[in-house]
């Protein structure tokens, strides 16, 4: 009986401490707390894929996506075309060669990008992009990023 007295009593302690340490210090701009990240898987295992069927730069108006996008995570998408060669680039990486795969989507050939876009109603063009982040490390699994266009 003795026992279970002592153990409401340091229940009841320890919950007094720690209001106590809450009031002390609440939540605020100055004093953010975060708890802990959290990552919410995809519903499918998300790749990037070149298909057998491509379309070529002739068949798409290409004119309408070529430009600089601002992108959610800070960087920057730049479209270009050289003749009849469709090309992507990451902020100041290098440029890559994509082709139409659909209506308003286009992947890189080296499967390092995949995009897709979504006219506005103001004329301007927003989507998202599927980013192929490889390792560091030999063996481990490519990871992917999905960011959006802005």
């Amino acid at each position: 009986m003795k026992n279970l007295l002592l153990f409401a009593l340091l229940g009841l302690a320890c919950g007094a401490a720690a209001v106590a340490q809450s009031v002390q210090n609440p939540p605020s701009e100055q004093n953010p707390q975060v708890l802990e990240t959290v990552t919410i898987p995809a519903s499918a295992p998300l790749s990037i894929e070149v298909p057998a069927r491509r379309l070529p730069a002739y068949a798409i108006d290409f004119g309408a996506y070529k430009g600089a996008y601002d992108l959610s995570n800070g960087g920057l998408l730049q479209l270009s075309s050289q003749g009849r060669r469709m090309y992507a680039q990451l902020d100041d990486g290098e440029r890559t060669e994509i082709v139409g795969t659909g209506k308003h989507s286009f992947v890189a050939l080296d499967r390092s990008v995949q995009m897709r876009f979504e006219p506005k109603s103001s004329g301007e063009m927003g989507g998202e992009l599927l980013l192929a982040r490889q390792p560091a490390i030999a063996g481990q699994p490519v990871q992917y990023l999905l960011v959006s266009l802005r």
